[in-house]
């Protein structure tokens, strides 16, 4: 979400009695004077998404895999943990392979995984129908290595990072990138973060993918987070990637949701400490169809908090046209610095909704925090809609580009929770954990945070 600060439409509504979360009808919804045009649907034909994060139990084989060597068998341990999260052990010289799902002939293919070879050497591997490697990426303490049917050093991993211990976090885009008819495949490599391309390496046979594979070249080898997807996952865009959440987003797409019209979650904003105002935010994102599928700023939803200054912080929403954030201000000092102060240990619900009878969409943020007697906060807006459902979401913690202050200068102590879906406040369901799927970009080693435990549905954020 890229703000612009000089947008400011809100209101703020005030009531000493909690009404039921809804629709708003009685909020005073605010309409925009800007359209938002319908968005059209977007063909899956062709496209696939291959993912294991080794959260649901089972063995190996639950998530596709089949093991190639005879070995031992590949283990799922919590005892070496990604942010929480199990992963599957493989030992010495053997190999998971998967070709679950995957659909051959495309040609741009993205792929993830969280890798620990701290005492040896681990390898992601796309490879072709007989097994052979045509484009891989390896991992040995912190030295890279990556090669289409063989590995060559490209340098060491990235230092003071948000990544756990011992484990390095591998994404990159794979593709065609002849300007003619000659063939001229290339894959785009991310190491650990995605505002500097840690290496491009030609990889000729990699048109031939149809399957991908987990190896352990030398000692122990550790994996988990696993993607291999027709859509694009790292998005290089310097200086604007410092953020971190759950779900499917940011590239990060995998699967459509079942339609629904209403995302909600509730907010804890323990304590948090910024140098300057407007730079980092905690937010909800619903993305319509095309939202979902397209890496765009159409048809993205978002709502959520500013952190500022002296226990302040400023509500704002992003109406799915322009990635521009409206703050919702005070009406009786709209000139002010947008956002107000808080206690530590505030509570929010967040609200984004579709009213496809009304043809709008509703944003709510309500402040729990203050007391029945001086009368509950709540802002409301509603924009003109017209287009479909919503089929994706995720959560994020971000961080705008700041030449004051460091990253490492901003700390958030807080949790999303109760986050649910659906086409009623009566039926939300709670998001599974292999839906939310930990995304990390550039985000400082002072950042933390951890495993979405879908029966919570909730996850903690301290940064």
């Amino acid at each position: 979400m890229k703000k612009i600060l000089v947008l400011l439409i809100t209101v703020i509504m005030c009531f000493s009695v909690l009404p039921a979360l809804g629709s708003g009808g009685a909020f005073g919804k605010v309409a925009l004077e800007e359209k938002t045009s319908n968005a059209p649907a977007t063909s899956l034909k062709g496209t696939f998404a291959f993912v294991s994060d080794f959260e649901n139990g089972g063995t190996y084989s639950s998530y596709g895999w089949q093991l190639s060597g005879h070995g031992p068998v590949p283990a799922i341990t919590q005892s070496v943990n990604y942010f929480g999260e199990p992963s599957v052990q493989v030992s010495r010289g053997e190999s998971l392979t998967s070709s679950s799902g995957i659909t051959q002939g495309d040609q741009f293919v993205s792929f993830q995984a969280a890798i620990y070879a701290a005492g040896g050497e681990g390898a992601f591997r796309v490879v072709d129908s007989a097994g052979n490697p045509v484009a891989s990426v390896a991992i040995s303490g912190t030295e890279v290595f990556a090669g289409g049917s063989a590995l060559h050093p490209v340098g060491q991993s990235p230092t003071g990072t948000v990544y756990p211990s011992g484990w390095t976090y591998i994404s990159g885009n794979i593709q065609n990138t002849s300007t003619n008819k000659v063939s001229s495949w290339t894959m785009q490599l991310f190491v650990d973060q995605t505002d500097t391309v840690f290496a491009n390496i030609s990889v000729p046979n990699a048109y031939q993918y149809s399957g991908i594979q987990l190896a352990a070249i030398s000692g122990n080898a550790y994996f988990t987070s696993v993607v291999f997807s027709t859509y694009q996952i790292p998005i290089y865009d310097p200086g604007y990637n410092p953020m971190e959440g759950y779900g499917q987003g940011s590239g990060l797409v995998v699967s459509l949701l079942h339609p629904f019209t209403i995302l909600h979650a509730n907010m804890k904003l323990n304590s948090w400490s910024v140098p300057e105002n407007n730079i980092m935010s905690f937010q909800i994102n619903a993305m319509n169809n095309y939202g979902t599928t397209t890496s765009t700023c159409v048809g993205f939803f978002q709502l959520g908090v500013d952190l500022g200054q002296n226990g302040a912080i400023a509500p704002w929403y992003v109406p799915g046209k322009n990635c521009i954030a409206h703050y919702f201000v005070s009406s009786n000092n709209p000139a002010a610095q947008p956002g107000f102060v808080t206690p530590a240990g505030t509570l929010l619900g967040l609200t984004i909704e579709d009213e496809p009878a009304t043809n709008s969409i509703f944003f709510q943020i309500i402040d729990y925090s203050v007391s029945v007697q001086s009368g509950d906060r709540y802002w409301n807006a509603t924009i003109p809609y017209s287009g479909t459902e919503f089929y994706g979401t995720y959560t994020q913690l971000e961080f705008q580009p700041s030449s004051a202050f460091p990253i490492d200068q901003y700390y958030l102590n807080g949790s999303l929770f109760d986050m649910g879906y659906g086409s009623s406040f009566s039926s939300l369901s709670a998001l599974n954990a292999s839906y939310m799927l930990p995304f990390t970009l550039n985000a400082p080693a002072t950042w933390s945070y951890t495993y979405y435990n879908a029966a919570e549905s909730g996850y903690s954020q301290i940064g």
